[in-house]
């Protein structure tokens, strides 16, 4: 079965019907075709429908003269060639979507040979950008990038720490310690590396004992890099259980913290990385009015659609150009392109938890 039986089915069992391909009735032209390449089903499914419901409702607003195609790629490497395969056959201007990190690779490399412009509007690997060029992608990649937040945590530790002894500590996952090896690397060369670095067991009932190294090392501040909010909510509650002085910085899985029942147990004054849902006032206000929930893939979906009908109109070999001159208009903000391939959109922001929000300098609430 491919990705396009698939996403037939899964559109029929969704009360949608089964239509993949909107097609605009308002021009005897052919419109161009925006294909959307996201999980519809499997594990990331509610991420895909949420991007969806963002491109549906851009379409639908400003988009109305254009073909839609939508292909489930699971979030899977496998699925998401079948996807491009679906794609390819039909020859859309531009590919949106890729919410995955496998999946956008799988699509860019099986339509290289098309020069079909991807803009992956959800992955954010630096492997994107980086192989881009050696690969001869047409990829241009509108999510903030993994290496954002580790930029932002090492000015931090430079600008606050800059005097004191700190460690950083990452939870033994591959993402905590990519993202810890990549921060000491840029504070090593800023002449302030950690004076302690270590590791923890995830997924314990208590972290006592990485508590206990932390005391005994000397350092009064740590960055730590975990995946999950459940084990930085532990080591925050451990260390007022425990009566431990240390100013600390998280990674962004701490940034529902507002919305914990048991919020209380965390000690004020802990700085959370964070990416909050993106807000612009007019696409509030229809949420507002179809009771839509806001999330931040309803926006990038919105988003990407803006900028590929702002670009659509050129040629592939055209595109480069295209992304790299122009400033789009979105409701993410204003969004650039750099020559390679990367977008100027970076949410992350630092926010302090006063024992009920998380809020910034001017105190400012943010929201998850």
């Amino acid at each position: 079965m491919t990705a396009m039986i698939r996403l037939i089915s899964s559109l029929f069992f969704a009360g949608l019907g089964a239509v993949v391909l909107f097609v605009s009735t308002t021009s005897a032209a052919r419109a161009e075709i925006i294909a959307v390449s996201i999980p519809l089903s499997g594990d990331y499914a509610e991420l895909g429908q949420n991007f969806r419901t963002g491109v549906k409702l851009a379409m639908e607003k400003i988009g109305s003269d254009h073909e839609l195609f939508i292909a489930d790629d699971g979030c899977d490497p496998d699925l998401g060639s079948l996807a491009a395969d679906d794609i390819k056959s039909i020859q859309p201007s531009i590919v949106i979507g890729l919410l995955c990190n496998d999946t956008a690779i799988a699509v860019a490399g099986n339509l290289v040979d098309e020069q079909i412009p991807v803009l992956v509007s959800g992955a954010q690997s630096i492997r994107l950008i980086k192989d881009r060029y050696r690969e001869a992608w047409n990829l241009w990649r509108l999510s903030p990038g993994d290496d954002y937040p580790i930029a932002l945590a090492a000015k931090e530790i430079a600008k606050s720490w800059k005097t004191t002894p700190y460690a950083i500590v990452d939870d033994g996952t591959i993402y905590g310690r990519n993202f810890t090896d990549a921060l000491r690397l840029q504070m090593e060369a800023l002449g302030l590396p950690p004076q302690f670095s270590d590791n923890f067991r995830a997924a314990q009932s208590t972290q006592a004992g990485l508590l206990r190294r932390l005391e005994r090392s000397g350092v009064t501040a740590v960055f730590i890099a975990a995946a999950t909010t459940e084990d930085l909510f532990t080591i925050a509650s451990n260390i007022r259980e425990f009566e431990i002085n240390l100013d600390i910085i998280t990674t962004e899985a701490l940034q529902v913290l507002p919305f914990l029942e048991s919020s209380k147990e965390v000690p004020e004054g802990i700085q959370v990385l964070m990416s909050p849902v993106p807000f612009d006032a007019k696409l509030d206000t229809i949420l507002k009015e179809r009771d839509i929930e806001p999330s931040k893939q309803l926006y990038f979906g919105y988003a990407a659609v803006q900028i590929a009908l702002q670009t659509i109109s050129n040629s592939p070999s055209e595109m480069p150009s295209v992304f790299t001159s122009e400033t789009f208009e979105t409701v993410l903000g204003q969004i650039e392109f750099s020559d390679d391939g990367s977008s100027s959109y970076n949410p992350y922001v630092l926010r302090t938890w006063n024992g009920i929000e998380l809020l910034d300098k001017n105190n400012a609430v943010e929201s998850q």
